[in-house]
C-alpha cells in the first residue's frame, strides 16, 4: 500500500479555487472599470481583495516545489502585485473619506480647512480612478497568459485530476455565484 500524497490529491482543488476566485475578482474589477463613475464602492474592493486573498491562498498551497511550477509562481507574484494595488485603491478611499469628514478629528488634525481639505479627498478620489484604470490594463495584459496557465494544467494533468479540478471549480463558481463563498464550513447552521 503506497502513502497518499495529499498534496497531488489536493493540487486540481486548490488550483480550481485559485483560478475561479481570480476569475471572479477579475470580472469585478472590469465591471468597476467599464462603470465610468468616479465614485467608487469601496465594499466592491472589499470583496475583490478577499476573492485576490483567497485565489493566492491556494495559488501557494498548489505549488509543489519551488522552482518546479516556474509559471504558477509566477502567477502567484501577479496575484499579490494585484492584491497589493486594490489595497491601495482602498486606502485612498479611506484617505479620502478622512480628508472629507468635516466633523472627524482627522479634519480638525489638519486644520479645518475645507477647501484645501476638498481638493485632497478630490486628490485621493482621482489616485483611486487612475490605480482602478491601471490594474484593469494589467488584468487585461494577463488574460492570454492566464489562459495559457489553466490550459497547461489541463492538458498535463490525468483524467482522475481533470474531473477533480472541474467540479471544484463548478462547486466554487456555484458558491461565488449564491453568495456563500464567505461562509466557513464549521459555522455553518
Amino acid at each position: 500500500m503506497s502513502a497518499i500524497n495529499h498534496f497531488e490529491q489536493n493540487r486540481p482543488v486548490h488550483l480550481a479555487r485559485r483560478d475561479v476566485y481570480f476569475e471572479r475578482a477579475s470580472v469585478l474589477i472590469s465591471t468597476q472599470q467599464q462603470a465610468c463613475t468616479s465614485e467608487i464602492d469601496s465594499d466592491d474592493y472589499e470583496e475583490i481583495l478577499y476573492l485576490l486573498r483567497v485565489a493566492l491562498q491556494h495559488g501557494k498551497f498548489a505549488i509543489r516545489e519551488t522552482g518546479k511550477n516556474e509559471k504558477d509562481e509566477q502567477f502567484v507574484r501577479f496575484i499579490n502585485l494585484l492584491e497589493g494595488n486594490v489595497n491601495a485603491v482602498l486606502s485612498m478611499l479611506e484617505l479620502k473619506g478622512m480628508v472629507a469628514d468635516t466633523d472627524g478629528s482627522f479634519f480638525s488634525f489638519l486644520g479645518e480647512n475645507q477647501a484645501s481639505a476638498a481638493l485632497q479627498a478630490e486628490e485621493y478620489q482621482r489616485r483611486a480612478n487612475d490605480i482602478i484604470r491601471s490594474i484593469h490594463n494589467t488584468l487585461r495584459l494577463a488574460e492570454e497568459p492566464f489562459q495559457a496557465l489553466k490550459g497547461s494544467y489541463i492538458t498535463s494533468c490525468n483524467r482522475e485530476d481533470l474531473e477533480r479540478y472541474r467540479k471544484a471549480s463548478e462547486h466554487f463558481s456555484e458558491q461565488i455565484k449564491t453568495g456563500r463563498h464567505r461562509i466557513i464550513p464549521c459555522c455553518q447552521e
